[in-house]
């Protein structure tokens, strides 16, 4: 893959000694923590993450990526590549509930280097969100819900695809750089050498498309995925889920079926005090919603089976579309490199008050007010 490095783009790039890359470049590594020059590399400066004059080298993609970008491409911009992310305590409460659930789960699985109550403090997690989360937990082992054997805990997904294209001069020459104006870029870095384009007739291109991501358990021939959810209904059809678990089954061709291991989050409101009675404490109300639990357990865990002791509904590989997943992947790579080419990851205002059903983009204040708070958001470990 010819790889260029951008200086417009970035008005603190500065030219190392041999003016190929920039003082604050730093190359991605891969698995084994070895350099990857294919994928687009980061910034050494605190407040940057990934290097935004590298505008052809690739940025691996994940189903939440995608979503990401299909969403929003600014949205994904800042995310992304920006590497803006809320800072835990200001995340959502249903947000916050999933990811205390997950925790307790890969725990009580056998992660013994989880400390819930450090989730619980990062987070800022409320009292009364922790006590509905722990009568989930504690209704789970009272019900001896089992799970198989054997599974691995947070397997992950790598998966990988050539693709071929040729780009040329006169795409990058008038669409992209501007050069036909007098202006933009006449020099590149490519593959370690300045080059002036003026020279060039096209670019032959073979990038490597990456996929990244973790199964929640994964096993020989199937694997299962963890949901905590105010709308269950959403992770219990094929059309919604096909992203996430097409992918997961493209990753590896012995996977037979999923099964998605979907819990409804108790939606029990706190009661309010009155003249005969004091607000419900947080201990009251996980005495609540824990009896409530075990007097229905198929309406929280979803699908549960009171002689198998077991819950969830199984897909099977053959209900997903996999090849139209395999090609949407193929094309939305190409999306986000001329994206990045061009640098406009354009705004997508109709979803900035329901990024998810009921839920808010967490990107909406950056978009309203031009700032980025240092209280709300941070910029993601490189």
């Amino acid at each position: 893959m010819p790889n260029y490095l951008d200086s417009s783009r970035c008005g603190k790039f500065t030219p190392s000694f041999n003016a190929l890359e920039c003082e604050f470049y730093c190359h991605a590594e891969d698995s084994q923590m070895n350099e990857d020059k294919s994928t687009c590399g980061f910034c050494k400066q605190p407040d940057k993450y990934h290097c935004i004059a590298d505008i052809t080298r690739p940025i691996p993609l994940s189903h939440s990526s995608i979503q990401e970008f299909l969403t929003c491409h600014y949205g994904y911009y800042l995310k992304k590549i920006m590497g803006i992310e809320t800072r835990p305590a200001h995340l959502g409460t249903a947000l916050k509930a999933g990811k205390l659930w997950d925790s307790i789960l890969q725990k009580h699985l056998g992660n013994s280097e989880i400390k819930i109550v450090d989730v619980i403090n990062e987070l800022e997690i409320d009292l009364y969100t922790v006590a509905k989360v722990r009568a989930l937990y504690h209704a789970y082992k009272e019900l001896g819900i089992e799970v198989e054997e054997g599974g691995e805990l947070q397997a992950k997904v790598d998966l990988k695809y050539d693709i071929n294209l040729t780009l040329p001069f006169e795409l990058i020459h008038q669409k992209i750089l501007g050069l036909e104006c007098g202006t933009g870029i006449h020099e590149f870095v490519v593959d370690d050498k300045i080059v002036n384009l003026h020279k060039r007739k096209e670019i032959k291109n073979s990038i490597t498309l990456k996929i990244s991501g973790f199964f929640d358990r994964k096993y020989t021939n199937y694997f299962v995925e963890n949901k905590l959810s105010g709308r269950p209904e959403f992770y219990l059809d094929p059309f919604f889920i096909s992203s996430q678990i097409g992918t997961y089954f493209l990753a590896d061709p012995n996977l037979e079926y999923c099964i998605m291991e979907v819990v409804q989050m108790p939606q029990q409101k706190v009661l309010k005090g009155t003249t005969k009675r004091a607000e419900e404490t947080p201990e009251q109300l996980y005495e609540r919603v824990y009896g409530e639990i075990l007097s229905r357990p198929s309406k929280y865990f979803i699908g549960y089976n009171r002689e198998t002791k077991r819950y969830g509904k199984k897909y099977f590989r053959t209900e997903f579309d996999l090849e139209g997943i395999k090609q949407r992947y193929q094309q939305i790579i190409l999306e986000i490199l001329l994206a990045q080419w061009t640098g406009n990851f354009y705004k997508n205002e109709k979803v900035c008050n329901n990024i998810l059903p009921g839920i808010e983009c967490g990107m909406k204040k950056i978009c309203e007010n031009g700032n980025v708070s240092e209280s709300i958001y941070k910029i993601r470990g490189k």
